[in-house]
């Protein structure tokens, strides 16, 4: 997810929550994953900060995009249904969790892997798993960086269903058709009163996310690893040329 295709979430989201011809919102994405996470190309290939102080602002930026489409769905009072089939990875997972119903295929898989590379969670993600998960299960997952099976994700209450790939879409329909056959206001209000429960934490854990990694983005790790990226990507154009 690069940030042109966050900043086009983000209008389009905000767009959608201004407009009462809008009654429910779905998230998903062609070709064969949700999203593998942001787009280190993007950071590979950008010009390098001319000073500490434009590196620090750069990533606070990068932060604060991932933090902003979150918050447009969450920003949503009608329900928000995610579509997962494949990888969802990084802040593609946070999208996921964001959202209020999650339906996923059986060959999707989530994956918080912000400590494989030197960062931590963000898009409300230390948030959303913990309210889902419970404290153990959510440092866990994020402490680690391993990868979770749909069917693992279901068992542990992050996702509402799992299917077959061909039948994914047809049950969202079905779920789509039930939500617009209900009051929007009953749904409104019982998606507010689920979340005064469940996402009391969310603005909290998108300040401490920031902070947190705004400075892990300037990390001599972090910057190492993105060198790497930026110099195997560019061996592999060569190549290819």
């Amino acid at each position: 997810m690069d940030s042109a295709t966050s900043s086009a979430l983000i209008e389009t989201l905000g767009e959608w929550a201004a407009d009462p011809a809008v009654r429910v919102v779905v998230i998903g994405a062609p070709g064969r994953d949700f999203c593998t996470g942001a787009d280190l190309i993007e950071m590979a290939t950008a010009e390098p900060p001319a000073s500490e102080e434009e590196a620090r602002q750069r990533a606070e930026r990068t932060i604060n995009t991932g933090s902003d489409v979150v918050r447009a769905i969450r920003a949503l009072e009608v329900p928000v249904v995610a579509v997962v089939d494949g990888a969802a990875v990084g802040i593609g997972a946070s999208v996921a969790f964001a959202s209020d119903l999650i339906y996923a295929s059986e060959s999707a898989y989530f994956l918080l892997a912000f400590v494989n590379i030197g960062l931590m969670p963000d898009g409300a993600a230390t948030s959303t798993v913990a309210a889902a998960v419970g404290r153990a299960r959510a440092n866990e997952l994020a402490l680690l960086g391993e990868r979770l099976p749909a069917t693992q994700a279901y068992a542990d209450g992050l996702v509402t269903a799992v299917l077959p790939s061909e039948a994914l879409a047809d049950k969202v329909d079905q779920v789509v058709n039930k939500l617009l056959a209900a009051s929007p206001r009953a749904l409104t209000l019982t998606k507010k009163a689920i979340d005064a429960q469940t996402m009391a934490g969310f603005e909290l854990a998108l300040q401490l996310e920031t902070q947190g990694q705004t400075e892990l983005l300037q990390s001599p790790e972090f910057v190492a690893l993105i060198a790497a990226f930026a110099s195997k990507s560019k061996n592999q154009t060569v190549a290819s040329n």
